[in-house]
């Protein structure tokens, strides 16, 4: 029996083959992510753990699992995965092979990459993180490999002080007499890129007050020296 709108086919009753599924898939654990796609970075699993995971859960139900490569009436290259069951009940589906190169390697990937997706898709395995992986290979790809672009950074956000900061590095700096806030302004322009008050990073507000601060000491002890003097 098949279905007109799919390539699904089973036999005419299913319903001991479904009940068998339905306790296989009840302790069938999760395929192991053993790999990992070079071109997405992503995890997967290969066939391998995708067979180890659904392996015994099959067997102990009295199911198991067939894949063969085979053509179709009209020429086409297919994978036929056929899930068989001791009642004689059977469901089976079909997987393009459309490997976009005639060469071996890429049949071979093209392949892999039908024998797991329809081995999950008919046991209901997740079996990678939603990005195609192994069928990377069966895509024809242009023989000069582009480079990636560099990963530029994107710079940091800087905090700047915030108003109160920012009025309390304004009385400061109206402490100081010419020279001195000349003095400052420059060693602020030269650390941080800029001589308004507003703009300073919070994050270097105590190094800054401390400035300030240092600076004003300086004013009063040049004004002590200059009182004894006289």
């Amino acid at each position: 029996m098949e279905n007109a709108n799919t390539s699904l086919k089973h036999s005419a009753q299913i319903n001991e083959i479904a009940s068998a599924l339905a306790k296989a898939q009840g302790v069938m654990k999760p395929a192991v992510f053993n790999r990992t796609n070079p071109h997405f970075k992503s995890k997967y699993a290969d066939f391998t753990s995708c067979m180890d995971a659904c392996r015994e859960p099959l067997s102990s139900n009295g199911l198991a699992v067939t894949q063969l490569p085979t053509y179709t009436h009209d020429g086409k290259f297919i994978l036929n995965t056929l899930l068989l069951h001791t009642s004689g009940q059977w469901m089976a589906c079909e997987f393009p092979l459309n490997a976009k190169s005639d060469n071996i390697q890429a049949i071979g990937s093209s392949l892999s990459y039908a024998k797991r997706y329809s081995l999950c898709g008919m046991l209901g395995i997740v079996a990678d993180e939603d990005i195609d992986d192994d069928g990377e290979s069966a895509v024809a790809r242009p023989q000069m490999q582009q480079k990636a672009n560099p990963v530029v950074n994107a710079p940091a956000t800087v905090i700047k002080v915030n108003a109160g900061q920012s009025e309390l590095l304004k009385s400061l700096d109206q402490k100081l007499n010419g020279e001195c806030r000349e003095k400052i302004n420059k060693w602020l322009l030269a650390t941080y890129k800029t001589e308004n008050l507003a703009e300073l990073p919070q994050e270097s507000f105590t190094k800054i007050v401390g400035a300030y601060e240092n600076a004003i000491k300086f004013m009063e002890n040049e004004k002590l020296n200059e009182a004894v003097n006289v």
